[in-house]
């Protein structure tokens, strides 16, 4: 370089003599020193944007929905320099589905298979919070301060020609009006039946909200055994419509339609559950049937996409610090800016451009958002919804043994009297056509087998005796009385060989058994790596693979050999040490098989 200009940086001056200018040497002198101290303000100033050392890195974990977005402002964050306490801050966004964030963070956190544990949460609704707080430990992680970066409330899409044969968007349509079945021939129209498409509310956020705001009618946060009666209904419904995983998929579907033609797409789906920013991007591409959002009358539950800096076990001071502080960036102008092009509201239900009435939307809101559902509320919810829905086959088998008259402190009841309430209401949410079967085990419990058959695996809508195999059971368990030792093993592999010859073909076919000791067998019987090997031996008959979920119960119980057992079957298996939270657990191990 000379004189400040780069060698190898041509003059913007054309060719030609250059014209000598007298120039008095004190305007040089000032001149020089300006351009000195110009330089050297330049410089400072860069320094001052500079002085961070070293790196902090905070992970976040966001619902595939928004992860574009936050990925973009992320790396517009980093173009300013950003620090924390003098340390140079950057964030790393990951996508990750909600319910299966809410799930992983339910049990301890594996690396290898979950990848770098997160500083950060975005699910995309508070309900996934309230899904993952079922779990005490999951619990204890989320923050008070829950602040939304974005909002999009649960609509009912529907194709607009059937839309405005309902008198949309004058008329109030609710739940209940898309689920009465009707033909569309009552209204003069060539569609045929009306056909309610769902999707599946343990892994789709639409599709939970949907069923929170049809179960809760009454917008409490409650749902009561009555109101549990909806699902029934839906399930009826469904039956001529469509079942699928994602919202995106039933979108998908109704794409392919519409390339055929409007009248191809207004054969696929009548109604479904949706996020109003699906429905938003869907109508981007100019579809020949546009759908449209309809507000729910009993109220619109949000997608409000919470920004959690966790309280975990494996958090960093620095980088809650580095999270917190790309927070305030997300949440500013560039980020609400970047959420409403995006089809999304702001953090107070504003709309973006998109959202007018031309293109299907009400630009505000008509509706109050929802009550937020307690955590055994949501876990009751999708329990009842996998009970009416999945064609279950089913033995559970309950600890017997003295241990279980052990009391709960702090609840004035034995082991056994929650264990009994928890099964009770596990039976409870069945729909009559599955099979379950019930049996107790301790020792000597059937002419010296450790077990007994209390009621038989069949289809519970069925007559036993003067009353129907459901009443049976609760009736059987109520009758259960604790005594005896823990004869495990043997009743293991009995229980598994029972639902084997009894398996049904195109059912979850299982065992649920909770226990809480270890195998105590005074006159011998099956030792742990025999039970191993029969186990080993029955899974390797695939036709008939029949899963051992086991629950731990108590502190005393045998946590490792029972996770053993159901690692060798395929399947969970899942603890309730301190037995306050036995319903919720027994109800995962129930309902949360596949």
């Amino acid at each position: 370089m000379a004189y400040g200009r780069p060698a190898n940086v041509r003059s913007h001056r054309r060719g030609g003599r250059r014209k000598k200018l007298k120039i008095a040497p004190w305007i040089i002198v000032v001149s020089v020193t300006a351009l000195v101290l110009s330089g050297i303000g330049v410089g400072y100033a860069y320094l001052i944007r500079s002085t961070c050392s070293g790196s902090v890195k905070a992970t976040i974990i966001a619902s595939p929905s928004i992860y574009p977005i936050l990925d973009s402002l992320g790396r517009q964050w980093e173009d300013t320099e950003p620090s924390v306490n003098g340390v140079c801050a950057s964030v790393e966004i990951e996508a990750k589905d909600s319910a299966v964030m809410a799930q992983a963070l339910g049990n301890d956190w594996d690396p290898k298979t979950n990848g770098t544990p997160p500083d950060v949460w975005v699910p995309e609704s508070s309900v996934w919070i309230r899904q993952a707080s079922a779990d005490s430990d999951a619990e204890r992680m989320m923050p008070d301060r829950q602040p939304s970066l974005a909002r999009t409330p649960v609509v009912i899409g529907m194709p607009k020609d059937m839309a405005t044969a309902l008198g949309w968007p004058k008329k109030p349509i609710d739940w209940s009006t898309v689920l009465s079945g009707t033909n569309w021939s009552t209204y003069g129209k060539p569609w045929g039946e009306f056909k309610f498409g769902m999707t599946d509310p343990n892994k789709s956020t639409a599709g939970l909200l949907a069923l929170m705001s049809m179960l809760d009618h009454n917008d409490d946060g409650e749902i009561t055994p009555e109101e549990r009666s909806a699902v029934l209904r839906l399930k009826q419904v469904m039956s001529r419509g469509d079942y699928q995983d994602s919202t995106g998929k039933i979108l998908s579907t109704f794409a392919k339609q519409d390339a055929q033609g409007k009248d191809s797409a207004l054969q696929y789906l009548s109604a479904f559950p949706a996020l109003e920013q699906d429905l938003v991007a869907y109508n981007l591409n100019n579809p020949k049937e546009p759908l449209v959002a309809v507000y729910p009358t009993s109220g619109s539950a949000d997608a409000d996409h919470p920004y959690l800096v966790l309280n975990a076990p494996w958090s960093n001071p620095q980088r809650k610090a580095a999270a917190s502080a790309f927070l305030e960036f997300a949440r500013g102008s560039q980020g609400r800016a970047a959420f409403l092009s995006a089809g999304f509201r702001d953090s107070n239900r504003n709309p973006g451009k998109d959202l007018t009435e031309a293109n299907g939307f009400s630009p505000q809101v008509p509706t109050l958002p929802r009550a937020v559902l307690l955590p055994e509320s949501v876990k009751q919810s999708l329990a009842t919804w996998t009970a009416l829905t999945r064609p279950t086959n089913m033995l559970l088998v309950l600890d017997v043994s003295g241990s279980m008259a052990q009391t709960v402190p702090g609840t004035g009841k034995s082991r056994l009297a929650l264990a009994q309430d928890a099964a009770s209401n596990a039976i409870k949410l069945f729909g009559d056509d599955a099979r379950v079967g019930l049996w107790a085990f301790s020792t000597n419990q059937d002419n010296g087998k450790d077990y007994r058959q209390v009621v038989p695996i069949g289809r519970l809508g069925d007559r036993v005796g003067s009353t129907t195999r459901k009443q049976a059971l609760l009736s059987g368990i109520a009758s259960l009385h604790a005594r005896g030792d823990t004869g495990l093993y043997d009743t293991v592999a009995a229980a598994q060989k029972a639902v084997m010859d009894n398996f049904v073909a195109g059912a979850t076919n299982l065992v649920v058994l909770l226990t809480d000791g270890k195998n105590e067998k005074p006159g011998g019987g099956l030792t742990l790596d025999q039970l191993k090997n029969q186990l080993k031996q029955n899974g390797a008959d695939g036709n008939r693979a029949v899963p051992v979920v086991t629950v731990g119960y108590g502190d005393q119980a045998d946590f490792s050999v029972l996770q053993q057992i159901s690692a060798l079957t395929n399947t969970e298996s899942f603890s309730s040490k301190d037995a306050f939270d036995i319903n919720e657990v027994l109800l995962s191990a129930v309902f949360g098989q596949v």
